[in-house]
């Protein structure tokens, strides 16, 4: 029996012929894909500025440097998010100070941040997770920079605004399961030149005439052109999780005791993920087992152990929203690659499975 893959990029002729074309070219270096894709991103976003970057990772790196954070300046950003953003906050020697979650969602809790800021805060990184948006307008009333990130939100919008131009920088993320794949890459946008300048110089680091540490980051036109015929169908890609999101709701919301994310009423997602919660670990992880049986992919989007705290051998009853959602939610197939087929197989696997929580042990 074939599985249903949980995450699966969705690639035709259009990305094989728009790679052929730049091979053909014989200009695998940053060239008019890049251009083009930066462009792309600028005019959705609405920004001014665009720097395409060799992965959402060095895009946050990037901005750190723009924003002058240095050694021992701290770096507020939520315990429960992809571990990758430690990353460029050691690299230049910064504090990560973490914060909890919201409650009742899976973005950074405003009101834990103003707990955490001092002196020594020079940036918020604040993503938007699973393309659900955080509190942005809260977060910038405290004055301080705000890195959006937006790897998991392009095509998202709050109030009429899109993500990704809310922060003092955003960055975004083109890796292999995002909204649109390059296999790797991502980009940084903003509206302030002063950034922009020092993020062009950083990663220009050849044949200049003088000599800083600059860093090798940046995207080929290989990857950007994938990029930018992937681009060309990100409003279809939008639609088509939004009509698979919509089979699971009309299923799950009959469902007593039983959330999940988005929620029908959520009209300007990008439907990144479908997240259901569950009362118990137990319960989530037999669900799962039973998905899995009957061949369907589902993961937990975060598990226990990766959350920020535990790395950082941090005492975790001072986060116990992102302790609850890492040992109680799971995440379903909504990939634009579903055939009706499958769709039509989970959601009768649903119905079915919801039906039987009540002999699930543990289950309230």
């Amino acid at each position: 029996m074939k599985k249903i893959s949980h995450n699966k990029p969705c690639l035709d002729e259009k990305e094989i012929k728009a790679v052929a074309k730049v091979l053909k070219s014989n200009w695998l270096i940053p060239g008019i894909e890049v251009e083009k894709l930066e462009n792309n991103v600028k005019k959705l976003v609405g920004t001014k500025y665009a720097v395409a970057t060799s992965s959402g990772i060095s895009a946050v790196h990037l901005s750190l440097i723009a924003l002058g954070v240095g050694a021992g300046d701290e770096v507020i950003l939520p315990t429960y998010t992809f571990a990758g953003l430690l990353n460029p906050i050691n690299y230049i020697g910064a504090i990560p100070v973490l914060v909890d979650i919201e409650k009742n969602g899976f973005n950074i809790d405003p009101s834990q941040i103003k707990n955490k800021l001092t002196d020594k805060t020079k940036a918020i990184i604040v993503p938007h997770t699973f393309g659900l948006p955080a509190k942005i307008d809260k977060i910038k009333k405290f004055k301080i920079p705000v890195i959006e990130d937006c790897a998991h939100a392009l095509g998202s919008y709050v109030g009429g605004q899109p993500l990704g131009s809310f922060g003092d920088l955003s960055i975004f993320s083109f890796y292999a399961t995002k909204m649109i794949a390059c296999g790797q890459g991502g980009m940084v946008v903003t509206n302030n030149k002063r950034y922009f300048d020092i993020i062009d110089d950083l990663i220009h680091y050849d044949q200049r005439q003088d000599y800083k540490v600059r860093y090798n980051y940046q995207l080929t036109d290989v990857a950007a052109s994938i990029g930018n015929a992937q681009f060309a169908k990100l409003s279809f890609f939008i639609e088509r999780r939004r009509k698979i999101a919509l089979r699971y709701i009309e299923t799950l919301e009959k469902i007593k005791n039983l959330q999940f994310w988005p929620k029908r009423q959520d009209q300007n997602l990008n439907y990144y993920r479908f997240i259901i919660k569950f009362d118990q670990k137990e319960t989530r992880d037999e669900f799962k087992s039973q998905l899995d049986k009957n061949g369907i992919s589902s993961i937990v989007p975060i598990e226990n152990y990766q959350l920020l705290h535990h790395y950082l051998k941090l005492d975790k009853r001072q986060f116990p929203n992102a302790e609850s959602l890492s040992q109680t939610t799971l995440s379903l197939p909504v990939h634009p690659n579903l055939t009706e087929l499958e769709v039509e197989k989970i959601v009768k696997t649903l119905d079915f499975l919801c039906s039987k929580l009540s002999e699930i042990p543990n289950v309230i």
